[in-house]
Parts: C-alpha cells; structure tokens; sequence
C-alpha cells in the first residue's frame, strides 16, 4: 500500500469518526438523523470516488511518463549500439585490407 492509499484510508476512517462522534452527541429526531447520515454518506461517497480517481490519474501519468523515459532511452542505447557496431565494422575492414595487401605482398614477392 502506497503513501497515497493510506492517506486516503485514513481521512476516511477520521471522517467517518467525526460523523459518528457528531450524530451521537446530536439531539435531533430519528428522521433528521438519517437525512443527516444519507447526506454525509453521499459526501463521503462522492470524497472517495475523486480521491481514488486523482490517484488513478497519477499512476497513468506516472506510468506514461516512464514508458516516455523508456522509449528515449532505449533509442539512445540502440544509437550507441549501431554507432559502436559500424565503428568495429570499419576497424575489421581496415585490418582485413592491410592483412590482404600483406598476403598479396608475400605471394607476388615469394
């Protein structure tokens, strides 16, 4: 469980006490008492749906900005990788012709 889940499981939790502690010490009739619990429980309701919808949000964001972050880096490496390919590619080119022209030495001058 993250920072941000037990944030929201606790102003929750402290939520609910408050309004329990509220209606207990309230002296109203039944009838308001429960217009007042369905009225609070829809506030409730309605806090946690936008609290675990702002944090759906930002575990999208997070995870898109990461997958952003991925794809640059695995473009650069791949760079790196066809640079140092094509830089021993020319290296063993080079080699290949001296050891050929050395061969072809020794066989004309043998």
């Amino acid at each position: 469980m993250n920072k941000n889940q037990k944030f929201l499981i606790g102003t929750v939790g402290a939520l609910l006490t408050g309004v329990a502690i509220g209606l207990l010490v309230a002296p109203k009739k039944g009838k308001d008492t429960r217009k007042l619990i369905k009225s609070k429980a829809n506030d409730i309701g309605s806090t946690v749906k936008t609290k675990a919808s702002d944090l759906g949000g930002t575990a999208k964001d997070t995870y898109e900005k990461s997958l952003e972050e991925l794809t640059v880096l695995a473009d650069r490496l791949k760079e790196g990788f066809l640079k140092n390919v094509n830089s021993v590619k020319g290296k063993a080119e080079s080699v290949a012709d001296n050891v050929n022209e050395k061969v072809r030495s020794v066989v004309n001058n043998g």
